[in-house]
């Protein structure tokens, strides 16, 4: 039962580092101070390094967790614009962050610790780049252009021990729809797009060959009962490969859909209200936990997941604006 929760929180200049333990009780174990504002967070397992992306001066910071159990600083590198999201690549030891006001991503190279090592790229015009994910099946990324209504996809490439980046396709969402993240299918082609502007979830068929993506199905994930305009934000697929679940800002719901595994399409079951603007939210790596973030309401929500539902367990007060969670 006992997890790592890690949490950043804008307002307040800090990452905090909580410790699950059994019967849902909570251990505030550090507080990591940040100049400027933390926002995206990544975690090395293997190496045991967080990455904290650091709007104002625009940077990413590298932490280590030590034998003790506390975060360390270790580096830091400034960054072309604000940071939004970050990706490892974990077998070519490559990280890449998105940026959405910088309409772009960058790219670089780890040295063998996991630290960051030197910039390779940065790939702009990419108008509202929101998110960026690999799909190591078929060494693809896919990145979210949130104001375009596009997925862009890239194939990676190692050409005599260096790293390219090919641009195959441009995908095309629906007008006004605003792709922000994605979610890949555990075991099978299928990529899910959740649309901020107009509160859908998107279904694709991933082809391979022909560096494309088919859409398979559009889902609203806001119940008509709820009427505020869409605001929606993050998605994850639950780990038994059965259950995806999506969150609204705008209406503080979180929604449970089912994955029908032949197909891949969803199957709406069902929305709880939630934290007061639900930016981020996040699974447990046993899928026993979810935990939801307030952005407005400053505090956490933890539920235990059975067969897919969703069943309240704890709130707790945290720092000011909380954006990003991750569970280890």
């Amino acid at each position: 039962m006992k997890k790592k929760i890690l949490i950043s929180c804008s307002n307040s200049k800090e990452v905090e580092y909580w410790i699950l333990k059994k019967n849902y009780s909570l251990l505030k174990k550090q507080i990591i101070s940040v100049k400027g504002t933390p926002q995206p967070l990544k975690f090395n397992k293997n190496k045991k390094l967080l990455y904290i992306g650091i709007k104002n001066p625009n940077k990413i910071i590298t932490y280590k967790l030590s034998n003790n159990n506390i975060f360390k600083k270790k580096n830091e590198i400034n960054i072309f614009n604000t940071p939004n999201y970050i990706t490892l690549y974990k077998k070519k030891k490559i990280l890449f962050c998105a940026s959405y006001h910088g309409n772009g991503f960058i790219v670089f190279i780890l040295n063998k610790n996991g630290l960051i090592k030197k910039k390779i790229y940065i790939f702009k015009k990419i108008i509202g780049c929101h998110s960026i994910k690999i799909f190591y099946k078929y060494k693809l990324i896919y990145i979210t252009a949130l104001k375009e209504d596009k997925i862009y996809i890239y194939k990676i490439k190692n050409i005599k021990n260096k790293i390219y980046l090919f641009l195959k396709n441009i995908i095309y969402t629906t007008k006004n729809s605003g792709p922000r993240h994605i979610i890949f299918h555990p075991i099978k082609n299928y990529l899910y797009s959740i649309n901020e502007l107009n509160g859908t979830i998107d279904v694709w068929n991933i082809n391979n060959s022909s560096y494309l993506l088919i859409l398979q199905q559009s889902i609203s994930l806001i119940p008509k009962k709820y009427t505020n305009i869409p605001w929606s934000s993050e998605i994850h697929i639950h780990p038994n490969e059965k259950y995806l679940y999506a969150c609204d800002r705008s209406n503080n719901i979180i929604t449970f859909f089912i994955i029908n595994k032949n197909t891949g399409h969803l199957s709406y079951i069902k929305s709880y209200k939630t934290e007061i603007q639900p930016r981020s939210f996040n699974i447990s790596k046993d899928g026993k936990i979810l935990i939801v973030l307030g952005e407005l309401s400053n505090s956490m929500t933890i539920y235990a997941i059975k067969n897919g539902y969703l069943i309240f367990k704890k709130k707790q007060l945290i720092g000011k604006n909380p954006l990003w969670i991750l569970i280890e």
